[in-house]
């Protein structure tokens, strides 16, 4: 009987602190999402000076977020954010309206990925 407690209440814990990393990996995500958003429309009204100060603090944000998720996530999705941040920095920096804004939905796309990754479904568990 002891067994079957011990068994129960560690299942119990793994399972609440995936809800605990789940919850915090989407909130996580949305910020990114959501920030990325704002700099594509300061891109599209052309306000270069916001946009690339807006992607620095973002790229800053990442930098930080990467040393947690490293240990959580798969590499590559975290290697694939790295490498279109960088891309994206550059084109806003020379101010590539096209390439930027393409950088910019690739990187929400990414973070979407990693969201969708992460989430507790059917395709997920198989």
């Amino acid at each position: 009987m002891k067994i079957l407690i011990i068994t129960l209440l560690s299942i119990v814990i793994v399972i609440g602190a995936w809800f605990f990393l789940y919850e915090n990996i989407e909130n996580t995500c949305s910020k990114f999402i959501n920030d990325l958003t704002h700099i594509g429309q300061n891109i599209q009204t052309l306000d270069w000076d916001s946009a690339y100060s807006e992607l620095l603090k973002v790229n800053d944000h990442w930098q930080q977020t990467r040393k947690t998720w490293a240990a959580l996530l798969p590499h590559h999705e975290i290697d694939n954010i790295d490498l279109t941040m960088a891309k994206a920095s550059q084109y806003v920096k020379s101010k590539n309206v096209s390439l930027s804004l393409g950088e910019i939905e690739t990187l929400k796309k990414l973070f979407n990925i990693v969201k969708e990754n992460e989430a507790l479904t059917l395709t997920n568990v198989l």
